[in-house]
């Protein structure tokens, strides 16, 4: 995992009212922590908003919240409805996350401008997680047939148990890994008789890594001026 040497995050998240609403709703005030630590990651890593692949034992060094509490407060979080995840059990394993787009916040983008017009102009203000940029038409089809795909695998492999959680783990798999290669783990799987989704995708995060650093090893070095 690629790491900036310093983290920023939008800065219309603080003024939204959502720092408050997740520690009214979260005991423990470790739900905006969380949160706010998904946001960074994802803005150092994703040019739009993306999965963000870290452990919770890394989660619990860079917050300071116990791995429990961490556990519970995403929990809270995918119900208030911000964020979606899959976690291992494991917590030295690499769990995924994703910010929900579109975002929903207590205060509309349109009210923090209001309130806010020094800092954010009437136009041209990108605000992430809301305007984020739509799918063409055509790719947004790709997009669902390749999740109704893996779907299928999963229930075909897996089981037939399928909830709005599920569901929300099968498209982080689609959002971060390489349809072929979901394909191939999902085959192994069923072959070795494993109905385990957690298997699937640690080894998904296992294979994925690999070929990361295979392609980092291929790329030339670029030219010192």
């Amino acid at each position: 995992m690629r790491y900036e040497q310093k983290v920023w995050a939008p800065l219309w998240l603080e003024l939204s009212g959502l720092p408050n609403l997740l520690n009214a709703k979260i005991r423990g005030g470790a739900g905006w922590l969380l949160f706010k630590k998904v946001v960074e990651l994802d803005c150092a890593l994703n040019p739009q908003p993306g999965v963000v692949e870290i452990s919770i034992a890394n989660l619990a060094e860079r917050t300071g919240v116990a791995p429990e509490l961490l556990r519970r407060a995403a929990a809270s979080l995918r119900k208030i409805g911000v964020l979606t995840y899959f976690l291992p059990d494991n917590d030295e394993e690499e769990a995924l996350f994703r910010i929900k787009v579109p975002l929903p916040t207590p205060r509309s983008p349109a009210e923090i401008r209001q309130l806010y017009p020094e800092m954010f102009a009437t136009e041209g203000h990108f605000f992430r997680y809301v305007d984020a940029d739509q799918l063409e038409t055509n790719e947004a089809e790709t997009e669902d047939l390749l999740l109704k795909e893996i779907v299928d695998l999963y229930l075909n492999i897996i089981g037939v148990k399928m909830n709005a959680f599920i569901l929300d783990e099968l498209r982080l798999i689609r959002q971060r890994f390489p349809i072929e290669m979901v394909r191939r783990t999902f085959r192994r799987a069923a072959a070795n008789d494993i109905h385990s989704l957690a298997w699937v995708v640690r080894e998904l995060i296992r294979q994925k890594r690999t070929l990361d650093e295979q392609k980092a090893e291929n790329e030339p070095d670029l030219p010192k001026v």
